[in-house]
Formats: structure tokens, C-alpha cells, sequence
């Protein structure tokens, strides 16, 4: 009220800037409101208050470079402001020595809230300074925290005093009010004041005179705080510098009854205790009032469909808005008015106006003040939320100082409540909004039964899924289950029971049954249900949905995951779970199963030659037919036929399943008709294929007792039928478990070689037929195991084909002979070309010309000393990709010669666009050409070919003389075997050179 009176003669604006703040949560305040609109600020609030401010909200203070001047103690954040000080350190350290030295107290307990203010903080240094300097010592337990600074905190504080026992004889209160609630205490439990406990406050309010007893007190004034503090920020304003930062307001101890002295006042209160007592009820009538009209104003906004600004303020206040924020403005920078008030001589802020934080409240719509009417700014926020800002313009409360909130206050905190209360409507409607656009725009029904009627409503939606199975809407609960196939009924039964005892949602798919049989699948979701206060279910809500479709899309998926999407045929999965099912029926009836594992031969050939798509899969079609067709034929009965299971594991592998098998010949019956029905060819792409079969044979349970360990053991044999020539069908037994092992232990140790360099290469060399001279030295690989000896490419080539070792050791074999052969040149040999076996796999690497030319140029051997020869079979495997990557290779300077010409099917043409310079005759036509008429005239035709074509051509295999005769006379031009030499080591192929007469010049 002083400040507001200050402001006042000064023709001036008060505004005050508020949160609603907890001394339990603190919350720093941090909005800048109005700092572009007000011309200075009293700080009227401190660090150690439930209300900091902070530091970000400071700075931007300081940055205006308006004054600032802080009431009651010394902000130490910011540098630019001035404090107006009541120094109550002295003051306090006067009252307790007052009660030390005028009357002989030497136990006095200190009650106050130092967590609160720093007010009361000071306060108590004072109390210890006055102890100190009375070298009287501190003690913990007359130290009496109050909750805050109010009469009630007192009269709370007194009950402890009394339970603990006092052992005092003096209280020094840090405030007013809390030494008035504890002299009602003490006066209640019988003690006298001041006879039995002597009692100071601090602050002299205007009751604390008429008080019973007097109240001795510090007097701190306000008036003086007030006008001070305001005159030290008008002359800030008005640009004048004021050189102290702070200004200290004078105090004076006031004594009274209450501390023992006896004073003319006390006197003049008994003589006016009827006045006193007048003046008490008036107030208490006046406030009676004031709270009857706030809670019907609280009532009037409860019941109000939607928070009213006006009707909370509008009677004590002549102008109001609320501003919310700006739900669009992420950063909060923005508000925008949402409701306003005034009287009639001044308007109010529109709605909708959209007003920056620094510049609320607008001060353009603020009316003309009047009286004792200021600006109150209040944060509208709570715990759980943070809506605004509430601007009035009224009178300051009278009833400030009865309990711990002003009316207006508490009136702010039920306007955070009501505005959280809108909020939650809205987002209610909203959801409402929403669920009822979901209902029209969805698919499901939705049903809401009533238990004690036994009566079921159904939405529009509900109507079109009953009418697919040409039903009605059933009206209760009996007639909808009547439509629920009777496998299904007892699942839904029980689910609904547990709904309506547990409280379990439920959520069940099952199946309705139409008139005319038809089936649909639905799924029902039900809720909490709504219960009575026996806790009984009367009400579910729920939905029901038409899940034909997906149930559908179910079954079409899940027969692709257990079939094999080329030939329909069951997948390896099916198979496990097939054989599951077949192993329990095995294990009752003591029966045998049979396993048949299957691949086709020479598959890879046919596939490359034909095409992937069209040829490859047209014969895996037709192979599943054929195998289908098979069963059938050997099996006796459709019982057995039935108990059988045909299934492809992928590429060109296939697995029967035979259940129920009582001897083991029967297995090998339907073996025997595969091969038989695979002798007949298959038409694929309007061209007779011809493949054969070799199958492995395992048998549940003489080979084991798993899927895993009988599809090894039927796969073991399947290879050893392929390796005894195909077009068979062989029984697992522990040989063929043997020879695998062996197989499995050949690929481990040969990817040992690799790395242990066991690997050696031997040279044999190529003679020109008329010279007899060398022309020639083809490397080949020999494979010297440390731990089985020495193993031929027969035995281990086809293993490093199939699991790709082929790679490294070709590479290896590739620059292990360029560099023999440039050891050689180097040390004077005429230069040869060197000829190196290429397998399939290399040709089909992308990097395989780059690889020949940087091994080439890495060992400075010239491109022509190298001649690589490929099978014949490897060129037609794909031509176009041959004849790309040698061509390549011969524009590169490289050799290429066809090796084991005559097995294979190429034909002149495909010659032709290939770039050789050599074709190698395989050596199973040499070997029986003196004996064989046939094969001397293939050679001699081969020969003449090649002389059309300007082609060498080198004989292999020769052994004999009578062989290198033919071969001189049908004028082949090369020839290589053991006629001339062995295969030899690099040592002994020089030895034979030198012998041979290859030294050009003396060695180097």
C-alpha cells in the first residue's frame, strides 16, 4: 500500500509481476514480461525465495539499461542496480541483547523460516552475533524452524516447544507474526508472557501494539522501505547517478510487555480493548464476506461450461485479460489475448490480438489508474501445466496479511485450475471428434451389450459384416453364439468370462457360420468393462471386425513359406514338420522311414546351355512331375501313396519322405522307378532334355534318429552314387560315412596348403614334330600333403572346383609358372610359351584379365611366352562371356589354346569367333589310334581342320613311337606325353632342355 502510494504522487504506473509459487518446488521465474514497456524495476523477491528469478530473465533486465533497484536485499547477479537495505543483522543482534543485558535472560530459542527469505537469514545472524558477543554458546536445539513467516507457522512451532519440554526462558521470532502465533500457544498450555517466557518479534506491524500483551518489536518501516526504494528508482529514471549501490533503512527496537518492559501502551490497550475487540469483529465480518463471495465465484466457474475471466475478476476489478500462449509459436515469445474485460468508460484488448511476452501487458488498452489501482501481471500455471498470463487492474487486498495468499491469489491458482480444466474438455471433444470420424470412415462394427438385459446394440457397420452371411443382427448374447462355428464356441465362451470375473480384455479371432455354410472369420475385441459398485460387469463395449481377407492372405503366405514357389512342391520346412508328424506315427506302429535324397545330374550344363528362366525351371517343373508320377508307380496302395512326401530343397535338390515302411525294399523300389522314368526325355522348350538322377538312400532308424543327421547320411550317399557314375541310387552304410569323412577332411587340408605352400608345380615339355625340339612346357600342379603325401589334380581339383579353392590356387599355379618361365629366359633358355590350365571358375571371374595382366607385368614376362588353355566343354558353357574375356586376352599379346578338343560339342563356328592359336587333341583319341581306324581318322580330320582354320595342334597322351609315327605322317604339328618325358620339377626340366639343346646362349 505505501509503494502504491509512492507511485502515486508520482503520477506513475504500478505494475506487478507474479507467479504462483510452492516454498516445497521453487520455480524459477524466467519470462521477460514487459520488459519493453516498463521504464524501471523493484525487485521485491531474492535467490533464497520460492519465487527466484532467473539469471536468463536478469540479464535481459540489465541489457535494457533501465534501472533496477532491488527491495530488501542486494541482488549480486547483475551489476547495474541499486539496493534499498533494512540492515537486520544489527537489528536483530540489538533485540536479543536487550533481552541478554535489561533483563538477565541467558537461554533464548530463535523461531523463524531462514530458508525462506534472506530477510530471515540475516535475522538469525543477528541472534548468533548477540550470543557471541555475550559469550553465550550456541545451541542446535533452541533453534525452531518455522514453515513460513505467518501467525499459523507460530502457533505450529509453539506445539513443538510444548511437547519437547522448554528449557528456555526467551524466544527471539524472526517475525511478527510468528512470535503472535507463539505466544497463543504458550498462552493456551498456561505459560505467562512475559513471565514464564519473554517473546520479541521483528517487523512492528500495526496489530503487534494492541496485541495481548504488547509486542515488543523491531520497527522496520515500510512506509520509509516504500519511498525509498521507489525514490531511488524515480531519480535512476529521471537519469540522475546515484554513487551508492546500496541504501540502508534505519530500525528501532520497540519494547513492550511482551519482553518484560512495562510501557504506557500497555495501558492504552486495556483502555481500548473494547474498541480492539469491535475493530476484530468488524474485520472478521468484512472477511467472512469477502470469502463468501470468492467461493461463490469459485462455484460459479466450476459449474460454467468454459472458464470466464470476468466472472472470477470482474467484480473487484475494472479491466482484465487473459493471454494464452501462442500454440503455433514453439519458442513461447508469443501470446494472444483469449478473453478480456472493462467497465464501460474504457475498452478492452481484442480477441485474438497477438502480443509479444516483452510487451505485455498492451499497454495502449491499459485504462486510466485511479486510487489505489495498479497493474497485476500473474503467471497462470501449476504443476501440471503453463497457460499464460492473467493481466487485472484493481485495488491492493486488505486482506493480504491473514493467511498465506491474498483472495486475488488464490483466485489466480483457481483460474490455472479451470483453464487445465478447458484444456482436458478440449482434448476430450477432440478424441470424441476423432473416434466418431474413425467409427464413420472404418470398417468395424462396434457392439455394446448390456449383461443385465442381455441385450446387444450394434452400429451401421456391424449390419453390412452379418449380411455377407446372409444373417440378421443378433439381438442378445445367446443368439450370437448360435452363429459361431461350435469348434469355436467354448474359446469364446471362456474369453468372455474372463472379461466380465478379471477384467481381461478380450481379443479373439473365431469363425461365424452363414446359412448357406459359408464361413467368415471376425475378430472381437472387447474393453474394460463398466461395473457397478459390487464390482459387478453390466456394460461391454466392443468391435467386430471382417477378417476373411487376411485370413486368406494368411494361408497364401503361409503356403509360400512351406512351399516351393517354382514347383508348388513343399519346401525344406514342410519337410521337417512332414517328418515330425511321420517320426511320432513311426514310433507307435514301430515302423521305419525312408529318406531319398535327390539331385540331378550334369543339371548346371543343361541350365547354362538352355538359359536360367526359361529352360532351367521348365525342366525343374517337369522333374517334380516326373518324381510325383514316380511315387505313385511304386507305391502299392493310396494309403501309402498319402504317406509320402516330396519336397525341394533348392536348385536341382529334391528330398522324398516315405512313412509307414515296413521293409526296407520298398524304399528302394521307388528309387529304382525315379532312375527308370529319368531314362525318358523331357520337353523343354520344344527340344527333347535328357538328364539322369543319382539318389542317396537313409533309413529312420537304422542310419539315425533326427531329420539333420538322416538328410546327411542320404546326402553322403547321394554323392557316393554320383561319383560311381551316376544314374544311380546308393544305401548309406558306414563306408560312405568314411569316404565323406575323408572328403571333408581333403577340403580342410587343402585350405591348410594354401597357407603351408604345399603346392608344387611340374613341367612337361611340347615338341615340334619335325625338329624334335622344345616348343613348349606346360605347367602342372601337384599337391605334396604333409600328412597324406602326395595327391594328384584327379583327386583334389573337382574338390577345389565345388568349394571355390580353385581361386586362390589357380592365381597361385598362374604366377608361380610365368615366374619359372622368366627364371628360365633369364638364365638363357630360348624363350617358350608356357601353358597353364584354366578352370571354369576363373573364366567366370570379372577380374580375371586384369588379374593375368598385373601378374604378367609384376614378373616382366612378355604377354606371348604365356599360352592358357581352356577345356572345350568350358568355351560353349557361355560363349559370349569366352569369347569376350579371350579375345581380351589375346589383344593382350596371350596364347589361348583349346585343351581335350574332341570330347565336347563345339562346331566350326564357334571356332571360328574364338581367338586360339592352338587346339590340343585329348589323349583318349591318341591311345588307340595304331588300333583304332576311327580315331586316327578323327585325328586326321581334327588336324586338317585345324590347318583350314591356320591353327596349331598338339597331340596329347603320346606313350609310343608307333603313335608319334601316325601323328608325324597326318602332319600333326606338336605332341606331348611320356614318349618324351615324364612331368618334371623345375631342375630336371632344365637338365632335359640343356639335353634337348634349348641353351641359346651360356647362362647368366
Amino acid at each position: 500500500m505505501n509503494l502504491q502510494q509512492q507511485v502515486r504522487r508520482k503520477q506513475s504506473r504500478l505494475f506487478t509481476i507474479q507467479a504462483r509459487a510452492s516454498a516445497k518446488d521453487p520455480i524459477s521465474f524466467h519470462y521477460p514480461v514487459g520488459i519493453d514497456v516498463i521504464d524501471g524495476w523493484l525487485l521485491m523477491t531474492n535467490p533464497l525465495s520460492v519465487l527466484p528469478l532467473d539469471k536468463i530473465l536478469l540479464d535481459k533486465m540489465e541489457k535494457t539499461g533501465k534501472p533496477i533497484v532491488s527491495v530488501g536485499y542486494q541482488e549480486n547477479s547483475i551489476t547495474s542496480h541499486g539496493g534499498v537495505i533494512i540492515d537486520n543483522i544489527s537489528s536483530a543482534k540489538d533485540a536479543v541483547l536487550h533481552l541478554i543485558e535489561e533483563h538477565g535472560h541467558q537461554r533464548i530459542a530463535f523461531v523463524g523460516s531462514i530458508h525462506e527469505h534472506l530477510d530471515m537469514k540475516d535475522r538469525f545472524q543477528g541472534y548468533l552475533g548477540a550470543l557471541s558477543q555475550s559469550n553465550i554458546a550456541y545451541e542446535e536445539a533452541l533453534f525452531y524452524r518455522s514453515n513460513d513467516a505467518l501467525k499459523q507457522s507460530g502457533y505450529d512451532v509453539a506445539q513443538q516447544i510444548i511437547a519437547k519440554g522448554i528449557d528456555f526462558t526467551a524466544i527471539f521470532a524472526a517475525t511478527d507474526l510468528n512470535a503472535m502465533g507463539l505466544i497463543e500457544g504458550l498462552k493456551e498450555a498456561g505459560y505467562r508472557i512475559p513471565e514464564d517466557i519473554a517473546v520479541v518479534g521483528f517487523d512492528d506491524l500495526p496489530s503487534s501494539k494492541k496485541f495481548d500483551p504488547p509486542l515488543s518489536t523491531v520497527k522496520q518501516s515500510f512506509e520509509n522501505l516504500a519511498k525509498t526504494s521507489f525514490d531511488v528508482l524515480y531519480r535512476k529514471m529521471n537519469g540522475e547517478r546515484i554513487s551508492s549501490n546500496q541504501t540502508n533503512i534505519k530500525t528501532d527496537l520497540i519494547c513492550r510487555t511482551s519482553c518484560g518492559c512495562a510501557t504506557q501502551e500497555q495501558a492504552e490497550s486495556k483502555g481500548n480493548g473494547q474498541e480492539l475487540l469491535l475493530g476484530k469483529n468488524a474485520s472478521l465480518e468484512n472477511l467472512i464476506k469477502r470469502y463468501d463471495n470468492f467461493v461463490e465465484k469459485w462455484a460459479t466457474s466450476a459449474r460454467e461450461e468454459k472458464f470466464q475471466l470476468i466472472n472470477m475478476f470482474g467484480e473487484k476489478s475494472k479491466w482484465g485479460c487473459l493471454a494464452l500462449w501462442d500454440k503455433n509459436d514453439k519458442e513461447r515469445e508469443n501470446v494472444v489475448i483469449a478473453q478480456s474485460f472493462s467497465d464501460h468508460d474504457c475498452q478492452a484488448p481484442p480477441i485474438g490480438l497477438r502480443v509479444p511476452v516483452e510487451q505485455f501487458p498492451p499497454i495502449d488498452w491499459l485504462p486510466q489508474m485511479e486510487k489505489d489501482e495498479f497493474v497485476r501481471v500473474q503467471s497462470v500455471r501449476n504443476e501440471r501445466g503453463d497457460w499464460g498470463f492473467i493481466a487485472i487492474v484493481s485495488n491492493v487486498d486488505e486482506f493480504v496479511l491473514i493467511s498465506s495468499a491474498d483472495i486475488t491469489q488464490v483466485s489466480f491458482t483457481i483460474s490455472a485450475s479451470a483453464l487445465e480444466r478447458d484444456e482436458l474438455f478440449e482434448q476430450t471433444q477432440s478424441i470424441a471428434k476423432q473416434l466418431e470420424i474413425v467409427a464413420r470412415s472404418t470398417n468395424d462394427g462396434i457392439w455394446d451389450w448390456d449383461t443385465e438385459t442381455n441385450r446387444i446394440n450394434w452400429n451401421v457397420r456391424s449390419k453390412d459384416i452379418f449380411t455377407t452371411i446372409q444373417h440378421k443382427l443378433p439381438v442378445d448374447a445367446q443368439s450370437f453364439l448360435k452363429l459361431i462355428y461350435s469348434a469355436d464356441v467354448t474359446d469364446v465362451q471362456k474369453h468372455i468370462q474372463m472379461l466380465k470375473d478379471e477384467n481381461i480384455p478380450l481379443k479373439l479371432e473365431f469363425r461365424l457360420h452363414g446359412k448357406a455354410g459359408e464361413k467368415l472369420w471376425v475378430y472381437v475385441t472387447g474393453g474394460d468393462a463398466i461395473r457397478n459398485d459390487k464390482g459387478k460387469a453390466i456394460r461391454i463395449i466392443g468391435s467386430i471386425t471382417n477378417i476373411n481377407d487376411k485370413k486368406k492372405a494368411e494361408e497364401k503366405i503361409r503356403h509360400l513359406a512351406f512351399h516351393d514357389s517354382l514347383t508348388g512342391l513343399p519346401n525344406r520346412q514342410m519337410a521337417r514338420e512332414r517328418w515330425n508328424l511321420y517320426k511320432e506315427e513311426a514310433t507307435r506302429h514301430n515302423c521305419k522311414l525312408g529318406i531319398l535324397m535327390i539331385d540331378l545330374d550334369r543339371f548346371k550344363v543343361i541350365n547354362d546351355t538352355l538359359g536360367h528362366l526359361a529352360g532351367g525351371d521348365q525342366l525343374l517343373q517337369k522333374v517334380a512331375i516326373s518324381l510325383t508320377q514316380s511315387v505313385k508307380e511304386a507305391m502299392d496302395t493310396e494309403v501309402d501313396q498319402k504317406q509320402a512326401t516330396i519336397a525341394r530343397l533348392g536348385g536341382d535338390e529334391f528330398i522324398i519322405l516315405l512313412s509307414n515302411i515296413s521293409e526296407v525294399e520298398k524304399v528302394r523300389r521307388v528309387a529304382e522307378q525315379i532312375i527308370r522314368n529319368f531314362k525318358q526325355s523331357f520337353l523343354v522348350q520344344n527340344q527333347e532334355v535328357f538328364t539322369s538322377t543319382s539318389i542317396g538312400i537313409s533309413i529312420y532308424p537304422d542310419d539315425g534318429s533326427d531329420f539333420d543327421e538322416l538328410s546327411r547320411c542320404a546326402d553322403m550317399a547321394m554323392y557316393k552314387a554320383k561319383e560311381n557314375g551316376k544314374s544311380q541310387m546308393e544305401m548309406y552304410n558306414p563306408d560312405v560315412d568314411s569316404q565323406t569323412t575323408k572328403r571333408f577332411l581333403l577340403e580342410n587340408r587343402m585350405q591348410r596348403a594354401i597357407d603351408n605352400q604345399e603346392f608344387i608345380l611340374n613341367y612337361q615339355p611340347i615338341v615340334d614334330m619335325k625338329t624334335n625340339k622344345v616348343t613348349g612346357v606346360e605347367a602342372l600342379i601337384r599337391w605334396q600333403c604333409s600328412e597324406e603325401g602326395t595327391f594328384t589334380p584327379l583327386e583334389f581339383i573337382p574338390i577345389a572346383e565345388e568349394t571355390g579353392l580353385i581361386i586362390p590356387i589357380g592365381k597361385w599355379v598362374l604366377k608361380e609358372a610365368c615366374l619359372q618361365n622368366k627364371k628360365w629366359i633369364d638364365k638363357g633358355f630360348k624363350p617358350v610359351p608356357i601353358s597353364v590350365n584354366i578352370s571354369p571358375r576363373q573364366l567366370e571371374q570379372e577380374d580375371f584379365v586384369q588379374s593375368v595382366i598385373d601378374i604378367l607385368e609384376e614378373v616382366n614376362l612378355p604377354p606371348s611366352y604365356l599360352c592358357l588353355e581352356i577345356t572345350e566343354s568350358m568355351a560353349i558353357k557361355n560363349v559370349r562371356n569366352s569369347i569376350n574375356v579371350l579375345r581380351e586376352l589375346g589383344e593382350s599379346g596371350v596364347q589361348i589354346a583349346i585343351d581335350d578338343f574332341g570330347t565336347g560339342y563345339s562346331s566350326l563356328a564357334m571356332l571360328k569367333h574364338l581367338p586360339i592359336t592352338n587346339i590340343k587333341i585329348d589323349k583318349s583319341f591318341v591311345s588307340d589310334m595304331d588300333g583304332d581306324m576311327d580315331n586316327a581318322a578323327i585325328i586326321r580330320a581334327i588336324v586338317s581342320m585345324a590347318k583350314s582354320l591356320e591353327l596349331t595342334v598338339t597331340a596329347e597322351g603320346v606313350e609310343e613311337e608307333v603313335q608319334k609315327k601316325i601323328l608325324k605322317e597326318e602332319q600333326c604339328t606338336f605332341a606331348q606325353g611320356f614318349y618324351f618325358s615324364r612331368p618334371l620339377v623345375a631342375e630336371q626340366m632344365e637338365e632335359y632342355m640343356v639335353h634337348n639343346s634349348q641353351i641359346r646362349k651360356s647362362p647368366i
